[in-house]
């Protein structure tokens, strides 16, 4: 399945992912905004308004492109009032310039190839491009190595949402290793800042698997792989008091356009 079609598999689950995935920091957006340039603001890859709900205020022109039919239908329940654009990034042509654009959990899905071009054709001169992720360190060392083995027994080694375990600072240099793929070292940009904010998180055995459901990763298996992956990840959890909590870093990447 290529980046194109696996980037719609979302809205299989839209529902679900409204209902489990976790939001954004309210800081970063106050941040984001308070250093913006003027002007209108552009989100790329929406969803069902995850991190829209924080953007969306008073005196603020806020549009959202977002892909999929289905995801866009919840996102203007989440967020009436902000305009929202069924089409992908590359599809989309702007009518206007933004003070800033920014790309919650979704800007890997954009054209590789194209990402530095699209942000800064959608930007006004001193324009901010600030796309952010939440990246989940499991705080059990137990449970990370009992999950450790269900994925590798499952052939999900690559991307699982618990690959990181809190107290070994695997994925500190995770973020900084995205930034020429995501087009941020484009010479046209400048001024790179790096910030992060923290949280915590626990779901339950069940919600998480919810949530898992949800991922792109899980959506692509055969049916009965997928179910037996899910059953086998919450049954450990379920052995381990239940619960799986989280140490949540949300990293966001800061340029301006020249």
């Amino acid at each position: 399945m290529s980046v194109r079609e696996r980037r719609t598999v979302f809205g299989e689950a839209a529902g679900e992912y409204d209902r489990v995935r976790p939001g954004y920091p309210r800081q970063l957006a106050d941040d984001l905004l308070a250093s913006s340039a003027p002007g209108p603001v552009l989100e790329v890859g929406a969803g069902t308004g995850k991190a829209t709900v924080l953007f969306a205020r008073p005196g603020v022109d806020l549009t959202c492109v977002e892909p999929d039919a289905r995801m866009a239908r919840l996102l203007r329940r989440n967020v009436p009032g902000v305009t929202v654009v069924e089409s992908s990034l590359e599809d989309w042509q702007p009518d206007k310039q933004y003070g800033l654009v920014f790309s919650a959990q979704a800007w890997h899905w954009v054209d590789p190839a194209r990402r530095a071009d699209l942000a800064l054709g959608a930007l006004a001169p001193g324009g901010v491009f600030a796309p952010f992720w939440n990246l989940f360190l499991v705080a059990d060392p137990a449970l990370h190595a009992a999950l450790a083995e269900v994925d590798a027994r499952h052939g999900l080694t690559d991307d699982t949402s618990h690959r990181f375990l809190a107290a070994d600072g695997a994925m500190r240099d995770e973020f900084e290793q995205e930034l020429p793929a995501a087009g941020l070292t484009d010479e046209r940009f400048t001024g790179l800042e790096i910030r992060r904010y923290e949280r915590t998180l626990t779901y339950d055995a069940q919600t998480y698997r919810d949530y898992l459901s949800t991922i792109s990763m899980y959506r692509i298996l055969d049916p009965d792989a997928a179910e037996a992956a899910l059953a086998d990840t919450a049954s450990v959890i379920g052995e381990h008091g239940g619960s799986i909590a989280f140490q949540v870093v949300t990293d966001v990447a800061i340029v301006r356009k020249r």
